[in-house]
């Protein structure tokens, strides 16, 4: 898998990813002198250092070129989001550098190649769609049965799998067959958000759309479906990302 990104500081650099999930600031983050994340004691020189976004104190530079000077600077840094205490750092400490890229698809021990701009990531890119569909207030989910292949007995919206269909279309499927529902409104397209699982990265399409009516038609994919408010579903166990594509669509 390719991935672009913007360049803050170019370089070619090959090496194993250590993620940090959220974002970070390098004063009071890391320790320069001995190259570990002061949360966690992780080591992150001679690695590809991931995380969302940067933050902090301009000192932050400081303690970036200090990770160089000390011999425990990262071989590279992916992130989402580069604020100013960033982009001056990794210059001054010469460490390759990219944002604007969505941290999501990458989890610890990664082995990834930078090319410029370019990612290369060898992971199994699987694309599915998503819907959630909502009424009066309530969404619906529903629990995987014990006869799918993936994330058996988990709550779920409704999904499937993109196929060669248009992502639209694949969801009105999806939604016909799963509940009976020929003609939900559309409300809102979500984009698309990755989940990593392993070497498998799911590229999920996200749907909102509103029903009539609360009675569906469950298939042999599902064991029973509720009707709950949005912020419930932090009360069930779901498959991964759920609660992130509800909050996405719901609140875009």
């Amino acid at each position: 898998m390719k991935i672009k990104g913007k360049v803050i500081y170019p370089g070619d650099v090959e090496g194993k990813v250590i993620k940090y999930n959220g974002n970070f600031s390098f004063l009071g983050g890391v320790d320069p002198k001995t190259g570990k994340i002061n949360e966690d004691g992780r080591y992150i020189g001679g690695s590809i250092f991931v995380f969302d976004s940067s933050s902090g104190s301009t000192v932050g530079s400081y303690i970036i070129y200090g990770l160089r000077y000390y011999g425990h600077s990262p071989l590279a840094i992916i992130c989402r989001k580069a604020d100013e205490t960033l982009v001056t750092g990794v210059s001054m400490a010469e460490i390759p550098t990219i944002s604007d890229v969505d941290t999501d698809i990458f989890i610890d021990n990664d082995h990834i190649k930078i090319n410029k701009d370019v990612i290369d990531l060898q992971v199994e890119e699987v694309e599915v769609v998503t819907s959630i569909l909502y009424h009066q207030g309530e969404i619906l989910i529903l629990k995987r049965s014990d006869r799918v292949s993936t994330y058996k007995g988990k709550w779920a919206g409704v999904s499937g799998y993109k196929e060669d269909l248009e992502p639209e279309a694949a969801a009105r499927r999806e939604i016909e067959e799963e509940t009976g529902i020929k003609n939900p409104e559309l409300i809102r397209k979500g984009g698309f958000m990755y989940i990593r699982d392993g070497r498998r990265l799911w590229k999920i399409h996200l749907f909102l759309w509103k029903v009539e009516e609360k009675d569906i038609k469950i298939d042999w994919e599902h064991t029973e479906y509720r009707w709950i408010e949005p912020e419930k579903i932090k009360n069930f166990d779901t498959v991964p990302g759920l609660g992130k594509a509800i909050e996405k669509l719901l609140n875009s």
